[in-house]
């Protein structure tokens, strides 16, 4: 071949080249990049409405993103369920999880700080706590156990059913034997002169007290309904003793190689759809409230001034909690309980 012609060939390839890279430079990432799949872990009835809202984040995360992530739920405890997710998000035996967040208090204690007994007065004040500075703590506390939170949903408050009768004076409270799963409430509950119960897992509640060997238990209302725990205590006193979360985390790894406008899209569809759950728990705690009612449990609040009596004992508890917790969950008890 002569020079001349081999400088053609040459030229053609340049210029085959040059096109190749024009027309991958136009195509969109997504077409020729793998969409990366996150799986979620989640659990509970798909018709309550945190898991309704989460459903909506799941379908908007996936739209904003397409091409790129997508998250691939795998619901009703098919893969872990609420007393393991959080341990197998730390891991990154899964990528995401629905935590609950009163089961995973072992493990990061600060969580404790917005579920402490009595301290709150409303949900709003709940969802204040899980803002700001307060926030700070508590995500910090989270991180290093290799969690990153990415949004909060809002249940209903724990009111006790009893099969005893309504309590409307904190002298009620002498003697009854109330099953518990939580240290603090524990604590709170012995304090007042009941007979509180560890022993007796959670999965075992409804049977303990059907069986009479308890007296009663702390549920939410539409816990209560769902679980029916109405069946075997039927006297339902609300006075909104505290107020759960369910967290959707992250493995810590798994977040901090996701690009950071991934990381705003998680966490901005988030936080719409936690505020969603904080404004419809007020509704379904009154819509079940009725339904508990026509089932034919007795349904009664106890007075304000009876809860503050309450609140008076536990004082001293949440105080030797933030003691025993160290600097940040004495800052996190200022900021949050007024």
């Amino acid at each position: 071949m002569s020079k001349q012609g081999g400088r053609k060939v040459i030229k053609k390839q340049f210029v085959v080249l040059c096109c190749l890279a024009v027309i991958l430079g136009v195509i969109p990432n997504g077409l020729h990049a793998k969409e990366v799949v996150l799986k979620l872990a989640s659990w509970g009835p798909a018709k309550h409405f945190v898991a309704e809202a989460r459903a909506v984040w799941i379908e908007e995360v996936n739209q904003a993103l397409a091409g790129r992530y997508k998250i691939v739920d795998y619901p009703g405890g098919q893969l872990y369920g609420p007393s393991d997710i959080h341990k197998a998000v730390a891991k990154g035996t899964v990528d995401m999880g629905v935590v609950l967040q009163p089961a995973m208090l072992a493990m990061v204690p600060m969580v404790q700080g917005v579920y402490l007994p009595f301290a709150f007065d409303s949900i709003e004040q709940v969802a204040a706590a899980y803002s700001g500075e307060s926030l700070e703590i508590i995500e910090r506390a989270m991180e290093k156990k290799r969690l990153k939170l990415i949004y909060v949903s809002y249940l209903d408050p724990v009111q006790i059913f009893s099969n005893k009768g309504n309590i409307t004076q904190i002298e009620d409270f002498n003697g009854l034997r109330v099953l518990s799963s939580s240290p603090i409430f524990t604590e709170i509950m012995a304090e007042l002169g009941a007979a509180p119960d560890t022993s007796i897992p959670q999965t075992e509640w409804y049977m303990a007290l059907k069986r009479s060997v308890s007296d009663s238990m702390a549920n939410s209302v539409v816990g209560g309904f769902f679980q029916k725990s109405f069946e075997v205590a039927p006297y339902i006193t609300k006075m909104n003793m505290s107020y759960p979360t369910i967290l959707v985390c992250m493995n810590l790894k798994k977040w901090e190689k996701l690009p950071e406008d991934v990381r705003a899209t998680l966490l901005d569809l988030g936080k719409k759809q936690g505020d969603h759950t904080l404004a419809m728990s007020k509704g379904w705690e009154h819509k079940f409230t009725g339904a508990l009612t026509k089932a034919g449990a007795t349904v009664s609040t106890l007075a304000p001034e009876e809860r503050e009596k309450i609140v008076g004992v536990a004082r001293n508890v949440w105080a030797q909690w933030a003691g025993k917790n160290g600097k940040e969950a004495e800052r996190l008890l200022k900021l949050s309980v007024k």
